[in-house]
Formats: C-alpha cells, sequence, structure tokens
C-alpha cells in the first residue's frame, strides 16, 4: 500500500514537472474592436431575418450570445441619445441626453478610451453622423437637437475615418462658420460623393454623404460629382466640384450595398499599417424605422442588408484572430413578433411581422459576439457593461 502511494506521488510530481515545462498557447490580445450596433434591432428584427433566410446568417455563427437590459437612468424604456450613451461611455443617462451623466457632466467614451491607447478610430453610420447613436461615442449636449454643437465636437472627436450623411449641421450654421474647412485644417480629406470615398487612398477622411447615397428609403437627386447641399458656401464642396471638372468621372449611387461598402472601406483604411490597432463603431439606424412604422416587408429587407455586412464582419475577424467583434442593439422599437401564418414545408411564405407599438419598448435586446474575448459578452447584463468589458479587454496584455 505504501509503495503504491509512492509511486502515485511520483507520477503525479512527474505529471505536474511536465505540465510546467509545457508552453501554454497563449490568446491573442484584443487589438481591434468592431461594435456593430442596430438600432431598434430586438428579437423580432432579428427572428424576422433567420425565417426569411435559408442559408446560414451571420448572428447564428456568434459563438457567444448574451442579452442586455435596455433601461435608461429614468424610464424602463430607453430613447436612442440615452440608449446610445450607455453602449458608448458605460453610464446611464436620462432620456434626451447625450454623452453625459443625468446632471449634464460630460462622460468619456469607449472610442475615447481607445484612442488614448493609441488605437485609430472610425465610425461608420447609415445615418447622418450628428445622429444620437453615433454621437454618444464623440459629443455630449443635453438634446440630440443641438446638432451645430454636436457637429463642432464632431471636428474635435479625432476619428480617422467617419462616413455618413448630414451635411447641413456643418455648413448652414448660426455661427456661419464652414465645419469642412476646419476638418480640412485639421488635416482630414472631405468627401461629399461615395465614388470619392470609395477611391481614396487617404488615411484620413470624412465621408459627408446625400442621405440619399447611404439608405434606399432617401432618393438621390445628385447626378454629379460634388453635388450637394450648400456647394456654393461648403469648401468640400467647391473642393469636389474643381476635381469633377478635371477628371472624368461618374456619380453613382448604391444605397442597398451602402453599408457594406462603407464598413468595408474603413476596415481597409484603419488596418494599414497599423500596430496599436483600430476601434470602429458602426450603426445600422433604419431598422429604428422600420420599427416605428410598423413596416414588415422594410424590416425583413433591412434585416438582410445588416446581415451582408455583419458576414462581411465576421470574414475580417477570422482572418484577423485579434479581432473582437460586439453586435447589439441600444433598444427595441416597435414590440415586433413574428405573427400567426401558417406554410407549407418546403415552399417559401413570406414572414409576416406584428407590432404593438409604434414606439420602444423596454425588452431585453440580444448581444453576438465574436472573435477574442468573445466569453465576455454570455449572460444577461446591463446595457452599460458592454463598453465596460471592451475597455478591460483592451487593456488586458
Amino acid at each position: 500500500m505504501k509503495k503504491t502511494c509512492l509511486i502515485s506521488i511520483a507520477m503525479l510530481a512527474l505529471l505536474f514537472a511536465t505540465s510546467c515545462n509545457t508552453p501554454v498557447a497563449q490568446k491573442p490580445q484584443v487589438k481591434n474592436v468592431i461594435y456593430l450596433i442596430g438600432d431598434g434591432m430586438g428579437f423580432g428584427a432579428v427572428s424576422s431575418l433567420l425565417l426569411s433566410e435559408d442559408s446560414l446568417t451571420g448572428f447564428e455563427q456568434a459563438p457567444v450570445i448574451g442579452l442586455s437590459e435596455s433601461c435608461s437612468a429614468n424610464n424602463y424604456v430607453t430613447d436612442s441619445p440615452a440608449g446610445g450613451t450607455a453602449l458608448a461611455c458605460g453610464t446611464r443617462t436620462k432620456n434626451g441626453y447625450l454623452g453625459v451623466d443625468p446632471d449634464g457632466k460630460p462622460l468619456t467614451s469607449i472610442l475615447r478610451k481607445a484612442q488614448a491607447m493609441g488605437k485609430r478610430s472610425g465610425i461608420v453610420v447609415n445615418t447622418v453622423l450628428t445622429e444620437a447613436t453615433p454621437a454618444a461615442f464623440y459629443a455630449g449636449v443635453t438634446s440630440r437637437s443641438m446638432s451645430f454643437d454636436i457637429a463642432k465636437q464632431f471636428t474635435e472627436s479625432g476619428v480617422d475615418v467617419a462616413i455618413g450623411a448630414g451635411l447641413e449641421p456643418f455648413i448652414h450654421r448660426p455661427d456661419s462658420v464652414d465645419l469642412t474647412a476646419t476638418l480640412i485644417e485639421k488635416g482630414y480629406d472631405v468627401y461629399l460623393d461615395w465614388r470619392t470615398v470609395l477611391n481614396t487612398t487617404s488615411d484620413k477622411f470624412v465621408g459627408i454623404l446625400p442621405m440619399g447615397d447611404v439608405h434606399r428609403r432617401n432618393k438621390s437627386t445628385n447626378t454629379t460629382a460634388g453635388a450637394a447641399d450648400g456647394a456654393e458656401v461648403c469648401l468640400a464642396a467647391k473642393l469636389a466640384a474643381t476635381f469633377a471638372e478635371s477628371n472624368d468621372t461618374t456619380y453613382f449611387s448604391e444605397p442597398t450595398l451602402y453599408l457594406e461598402k462603407a464598413t468595408a472601406k474603413a476596415l481597409e483604411v484603419l488596418s494599414r499599417n497599423n500596430q496599436q490597432g483600430f476601434f470602429l463603431m458602426i450603426e445600422s439606424a433604419i431598422i429604428d424605422g422600420y420599427g416605428h412604422n410598423n413596416d414588415s416587408e422594410g424590416m425583413i429587407e433591412e434585416m438582410k442588408e445588416v446581415d451582408r455586412t455583419l458576414q462581411q464582419l465576421i470574414a475580417y475577424v477570422n482572418q484577423h484572430p485579434e479581432t473582437l467583434l460586439v453586435v447589439t442593439a441600444d433598444h427595441e422599437t416597435g414590440g415586433t413578433a413574428v405573427s400567426y401564418k401558417s406554410y407549407e414545408v418546403g415552399q417559401r411564405t413570406p414572414v409576416q411581422l406584428s407590432f404593438s407599438t409604434k414606439g420602444h419598448t423596454g425588452t431585453v435586446v440580444p448581444i453576438f459576439a465574436y472573435g477574442v474575448g468573445a466569453e465576455a459578452f454570455a449572460g444577461i447584463m446591463k446595457n452599460t457593461e458592454l463598453p465596460k468589458k471592451i475597455e478591460k479587454l483592451m487593456k488586458q496584455p
């Protein structure tokens, strides 16, 4: 018995010594972060996609799924400014407040914190750049309607790449300041048409496009490069017009492909000669609009566009294992659900959605996480926990 014990102890010691001398595979560090936010994208919106597609969607490929409580500081149902602030800054604030705490004090977003770590940063949205969700990552105001203040703060954001719409608050301002000129003075190339954004080789640029370019719901009336509201006063528009006059160019718009193409361009630029990594925030904003309008067909088509972008992001993560991708929503819109409807097996029957409201709801929203550090997003958490987890992962050696 004693001899057997001695042998067993010797074997354990040998195993311990062997394990100590065996190199442990290190997980890659979180170098890049991609934060995809679907405005109003609750379970009903995701369900509409899953039931409308025969092929595997990007959501189904998520190795980690969690839930986020979407309340604001003063209401079970958040609005977009407060919801965006929670996801960007890790603090719940009052509905209507943006990038500030309930007392109106400025907050520091996860994008700013990534910049402080030496990471490059980008924003891609299929809405205006001064809208609530993107603005929560760089601005601090007590009302989303303060678009002129938000635009001014955008020029001080330090982002390397930004693509979206909304030229108006940058040029038609009470102070008569042309903020496109301010951006150019700060070293940005400023583009007002889709073609130039797609073809640029710049490492630092802002694309402020017509809404007709960034989403199919808005028809573009522009027919020439550089044509945009305010062309007579906007430096960026004048430069674009000069470029168009000296080049044989054709203006084109592909709004149904905008989000995936703009995302690909941002990834290309942010990945270029970058040792410190990047933080890229992407918003698919129009899911919310279809929820507000109780538009079943529009919601499904919108989710298909989101999925194309998500599939592209998953491919990037698979090719760059040091990348974390987090997908979630600021809130749910419409009380969206799948309607009771029979179908024949093997036959395609369109999904019909039902809605319980034209506003937001306070239901929990899904989280889908991919890549290095994804396991941190499993379980149920407050919306404020997401940026805190991202920050912690970015700081880990």
